[in-house]
């Protein structure tokens, strides 16, 4: 992360970074969401789980070389992949309230800087298969609200979106963009105005030793993993803990 970058981090408690994925890396895993998750369509608000579990485009996203220097930064050089999913959703659907925050009723929603360093509890990198304009719906949070102490005053009319003061932002992002977020945040999905359909994947990191998940991912379900792919899938563990990466 540069230091510019460490510093929106710091003071928001998320970041888009541009880019992520190739147009070719992009076609591919909109054409594998195609054929893969072709259910419920007449649903407005689709998600389903273990989207890693598509093929290979899905796959590689577990360590993206573009993602995995941000991970190493914000989780410590043990990080492990701890959930993933997608949304999928078409004009008018609705999802989750703002939620999430730093407190006691989620152990691993936590932000704290020591030293030059900063370490995360569950933080999650959106990759986003579809566009989101400002106002379109999708992604949003209360940038800051990672070192909240005040997170159950929120009020509920805020949390519902039934009202969007000017702390809640939806930020704008392209096709091929990541957005990652400490858990600690308070976020959630905007209602989709849009006309066409948003797709985000979502897969969620924590620190090699805990788990938000009650079960973990079983490499035998992957068996084109590469070494590095079946250490970041590890279940959690303290002692003698490989590093991720390398």
């Amino acid at each position: 992360m540069t230091p510019e970058e460490k510093f929106m981090f710091d003071v928001e408690g998320y970041i888009v970074i541009k880019n992520v994925l190739t147009p070719t890396e992009l076609a591919e895993l909109n054409a594998l969401a195609d054929e893969e998750f072709n259910e419920k369509k007449e649903l407005a608000d689709r998600r389903t789980s273990q989207v890693s579990l598509w093929g290979p485009p899905t796959q590689a996203l577990i360590d993206h070389p573009k993602i995995v220097p941000y991970l190493l930064e914000l989780l410590g050089p043990k990080f492990r992949i701890d959930h993933d999913y997608c949304i999928f959703m078409t004009k008018g659907g609705r999802a989750g309230g703002l939620h999430g925050g730093e407190g006691d009723r989620e152990a691993d929603h936590w932000y704290k800087y020591r030293d030059g360093v900063m370490r995360n509890g569950l933080t999650v990198c959106t990759f986003f298969l579809s566009h989101a304009n400002t106002g379109d719906g999708g992604f949003a949070c209360v940038p800051g609200s990672h070192k909240s102490n005040f997170v159950d005053n929120l009020p509920e009319d805020v949390r519902t979106f039934k009202r969007v003061p000017h702390y809640v932002v939806q930020p704008a992002v392209e096709a091929g963009d990541a957005l990652i977020f400490t858990e600690a945040l308070i976020h959630g999905t905007m209602p989709w105005t849009a006309d066409h359909e948003r797709r985000a994947l979502l897969y969620k990191f924590s620190p090699g030793h805990s788990s938000w998940a009650q079960t973990y991912y079983n490499p035998v379900n992957y068996p084109t993993a590469t070494e590095q792919q079946k250490r970041i899938m590890a279940s959690p563990s303290v002692g003698n803990r490989p590093n991720s990466i390398g």
